[in-house]
């Protein structure tokens, strides 16, 4: 067999073994759940060692060379063709071949699957209220979460400008992850770093306080988020890379993880970006009175700090862009909900405020 006949071959049964797994992962989730403990983590967790020695995110580089090798496509493929360059046009259309299947195989493995695992609410039902939650305890348990982020913002240590200081957020993560490990066993093993994205203006314009690349098995961040913030979202993309896909399963994991941490920074991440949520929820169900006496218990210090990127900075960026915040902003957001639905989150980006029930378990449930 002639070698291209071999590559083609090879092009069409690989792609073909993806989109039977993509299939297959909607049929089972008991399947899927034993791929993500057994297969998945230990593999990703070999794998992240080596994309964790690189202090740059290797998604980010892998990203900038797509993008360069999609610009030159016009002449790796067009040229060789109308100048009949037969052999050319052969190299160069299987490497964009192989191109593609790489990504459709990481995106299946490490991504389009493990949204078909078993709920996190159905592995908590034990600890759930079989009649579910009502109002009161929605807003009774926003209220705590508010006091207790008023109070870690006087803990939590700052800087000159009166800016959150960090510690080390991967040896901070290590220790969270290896803690929650015995209820969430996937959590086990090592964590990777957590890096911070080169062109983070491009998030700020697209809303993203952080992004899973699922080609490097890597959690990068926005690195001009706000700091109160920035743990919960490192602890969120992390999550992510121990295959806990579902948005909604990752914001609860990280905001626990957070909220259970000795330090007064990371525990006032979680505290904050959890309150966010329950507060949105509560707004839906509450009476106004509630929401009221709600936003009067939010010290000043909390609301000064629950920002998403300084407003300057973010002048900044759409004055040097072509593009204006709002458009850039919309379009990842479309993209992102036609991609959460496309792999069967029916509710697509709103599924993010489903992490209220977990937190809710979590309350009076799991601690209770």
């Amino acid at each position: 067999m002639k070698r291209s006949s071999k590559n083609a071959l090879g092009l069409i049964v690989t792609t073909g073994v993806f989109i039977v797994i993509n299939a297959l992962a909607w049929v089972s989730p008991l399947w899927v759940d034993l791929y993500h403990r057994y297969v998945y983590n230990p593999v990703s967790r070999l794998f992240s060692h080596v994309t964790g020695a690189v202090p740059v995110s290797i998604g980010e580089l892998m990203i900038i060379a797509g993008l360069l090798l999609l610009g030159a496509a016009p002449f790796a493929l067009v040229i060789p063709l109308v100048k009949k360059q037969k052999k050319a046009l052969k190299i160069a259309g299987s490497i964009y071949a192989w191109v593609l299947v790489f990504i459709l195989g990481t995106e299946t493995l490490d991504c389009f699957v493990l949204y078909h695992t078993t709920e996190l609410p159905v592995k908590l039902a034990a600890y759930a209220a079989p009649e579910g939650y009502t109002a009161k305890q929605l807003v009774d348990y926003c209220g705590e979460v508010i006091e207790k982020a008023n109070e870690l913002s006087l803990e939590a240590p700052r800087d000159e400008q009166g800016e959150v200081m960090l510690p080390n957020l991967h040896h901070e993560a290590q220790k969270a992850f290896e803690k929650a490990s015995g209820m969430y066993p996937e959590l086990y093993g090592y964590v990777p770093p957590p890096k911070g994205i080169m062109n983070s203006w491009l998030m700020c314009q697209t809303d993203l306080q952080g992004i899973y690349f699922p080609f490097s098995l890597e959690g990068n961040y926005n690195t001009h988020l706000s700091p109160a913030r920035t743990p919960c979202t490192v602890f969120h993309e992390l999550c992510h890379v121990k295959g806990f896909i579902r948005e909604d399963e990752a914001t609860y994991l990280a905001c626990v993880l957070c909220m259970e941490s000795d330090d007064p920074a990371v525990q006032y991440s979680g505290y904050i970006t959890a309150m966010n949520y329950l507060f949105a929820e509560a707004k839906k169900h509450a009476s106004e009175e509630d929401i009221y006496d709600l936003r009067c218990r939010l010290s000043e210090q909390v609301a000064k700090d629950n920002y998403f990127v300084k407003e300057e900075y973010m002048k900044r960026v759409e004055e040097k862009s072509p593009v204006s915040n709002e458009t850039a902003s919309a379009a990842s957001q479309k993209a992102m909900d036609t991609t959460l639905r496309a792999n069967g989150i029916t509710d697509g980006k709103h599924s993010y405020g489903r992490c209220v029930t977990l937190l809710l378990i979590y309350r009076y449930g799991i601690t209770a």
